[in-house]
């Protein structure tokens, strides 16, 4: 791999990669990244990949320390960490790959080298995660069901999910929109009926989303019962080319179809905004996969790599998740 090499860049220059490559998901935007670095007080290292002076390769990784070892960690609440590569025409797919393949050993060298303990999650369509494994990594594959909107139509919804459609509908319930602070009371309460932990604060996420709203990522849907009451609510981050689900929420007393009747809409409305697709950010459990599929999704798989690379790192993995 002596034609390629991984350098630190600034911002600057890790925004100008992304402007002339743009990434198909939001999670390594410029403006996504400003907002979590500032609201959530992370350090981002910005690294390139470089072959012969020219960027292959770029990616922003969330550092930090624990008992003075440098780590390279997942920000919360954000789906995919983002390798992105320049963008070849279609003629060249064979040099894609073998970039993409040559990129990621050199990363992953870079990552053993710099940090006692790194992890990444990588997006769908990135599954030639070899290097990773091949350094001793441990490779996690996770699931996600992705809408293509090209496709979409509600006819081809299950039977069963248009009869709750209808039945939603039948029952007063009906689309709307509210507020950040709305949306995050049903995320908190949804985390209390699981009896879990939200990932940040009600404040960091209030800011955090308030951020991304303001830099035009953020879409938030709501349903209504017919008191007017909201029940349900999802933001979505979008990009000119699709759309990822972000932060969702339900009242415990939700009238039954809210979740259903709240998908639905959403769907419509970005297959009407002229995206391409919509990720639901996981298809891992096994009741919400039941629920998400009734929609006409694909599933597609992506990967979550993680590895110790110093003996004080691998004893804190034992003991304690990093």
């Amino acid at each position: 791999m002596v034609d390629l090499k991984v350098e630190k860049v600034d911002s600057p220059a890790y925004e100008k990669f992304l402007s002339e490559n743009p990434p198909a998901d939001p999670y390594s935007l410029p403006q996504f990244l400003n907002a979590y670095r500032e609201v959530l007080d992370r350090e981002i290292e910005y690294i390139q990949i470089i072959r012969n002076e020219t960027p292959v390769a770029s990616c922003a990784l969330f550092t930090g320390t624990r008992m003075a070892q440098k780590l390279v960690k997942l920000m919360p609440i954000r789906a995919y960490d983002g390798v992105h590569f320049r963008s070849l025409d279609d003629s060249k797919v064979q040099k894609q790959e073998y970039d993409r393949l040559t990129a990621l050993q050199v990363l992953e060298e870079y990552l053993r080298k710099h940090f006692s303990f790194y992890q990444l999650v990588f997006q769908p369509g990135l599954i030639d995660i070899r290097p990773f494994q091949w350094a001793g990594a441990a490779v996690v594959p996770q699931y996600t069901y992705i809408v293509d909107l090209d496709t979409f139509s509600p006819d081809n919804y299950t039977k069963s999910l248009k009869e709750v459609l209808r039945s939603a509908e039948h029952t007063g319930l009906s689309e709307g929109k509210c507020s950040v602070a709305e949306l995050i009371s049903l995320n908190v309460l949804s985390y209390e009926r699981h009896g879990r932990k939200p990932p940040v604060s009600q404040d960091a996420l209030s800011r955090l989303m308030n951020r991304l709203n303001g830099a035009g990522l953020l879409q938030i849907t709501c349903v209504k019962n017919k008191s007017g009451e909201i029940i349900a609510g999802l933001a979505t981050l979008r990009t000119s080319r699709g759309s990822y689900f972000y932060v969702s929420g339900t009242n415990a007393q939700a009238e039954k179809g809210a979740s259903h009747l709240l998908y639905d809409r959403v769907l419509v409305a970005e297959k009407e905004a002229g995206r391409s697709f919509v990720d639901f950010v996981g298809a891992n459990t096994p009741t919400i996969n039941l629920f998400k599929s009734a929609f006409g999704p694909r599933l597609e798989t992506y990967f979550k790599v993680r590895r110790a690379n110093s003996f004080p790192a691998r004893l804190a993995s034992l003991v304690k998740k990093i």
